[in-house]
């Protein structure tokens, strides 16, 4: 079986030749992928696809890390402060942020990872929504730009996105990522109102808003997925 190495990591994969129009990649595992091919196409038209999409290939095998166990969840840390988790089994489900305190008291009706994963996953959006939409202000009072709708998903293929009518879309966990991190996602998504694509001149203006972008983004691709609690 083939590999290559993206960013320190190996990653084993597989050609599959079918009656595709185009190419296709899918991932595995964490150190795995495939990809669907036209049953015709050169063989080193293959390997530079993959060599095109190394970034992607690094930044969604994210999504199958190991998960920690939610119930022996003692602290996390949202945009560098860091809060006490008490998680205990109750009669209701409910999250309580007391921000004074450092505290997040999280009641469930079950200690079952899946419940607490869906618990923590609805409870903490709105939060994640608050801060992310406070910083989008502040980021656009202090450049030039223009965005419509704004929501969060926990999405597992990408940190954020911008549509072409300029609504923006945020994995609600990067409030976990240090400050500086978080900034440069939100500037990344931003910087796509102007320039839709990864051109040249995308990653121009991006330089502009985010100097620190290669360091920022490096840290994604390689520490990115440890952030990730659910």
């Amino acid at each position: 079986m083939p590999t290559i190495v993206i960013s320190g990591k190996k990653y084993l994969y597989t050609i599959v030749r079918k009656s595709v129009a185009s190419l296709g990649l899918r991932i595995k595992s964490r150190r795995s992928f495939s990809v669907t091919s036209p049953t015709l196409l050169p063989g080193f038209l293959i390997t530079r696809f993959i060599s095109d999409h190394q970034d992607w290939i690094l930044e969604n095998s994210y999504k199958f890390s190991k998960k920690i166990l939610l119930k022996n969840l003692k602290f996390v840390s949202i945009l560098d402060e860091k809060y006490e988790m008490i998680i205990k089994k109750s009669l209701r489900d409910s999250v309580v942020v007391f921000k004074d305190e450092h505290k997040i008291y999280t009641n469930t009706t079950s200690l079952l990872n899946s419940h607490i994963s869906k618990l923590i996953d609805t409870k903490f959006r709105p939060l994640a929504l608050s801060l992310i939409t406070a910083e989008l202000r502040n980021l656009s009072k202090l450049y030039p730009f223009s965005y419509n709708n704004v929501s969060v998903k926990n999405t597992t293929s990408r940190f954020g996105s911008c549509s072409s009518t300029n609504s923006l879309n945020f994995n609600w966990q990067i409030i976990f990522f240090p400050p500086e991190i978080f900034r440069h996602i939100l500037l990344h998504e931003l910087t796509h109102t102007i320039h839709h694509d990864h051109s040249r001149e995308f990653w121009h203006q991006l330089s502009i808003f985010d100097p620190s972008w290669r360091l920022n983004r490096h840290y994604l691709k390689t520490k990115g997925q440890k952030h990730f609690i659910v």
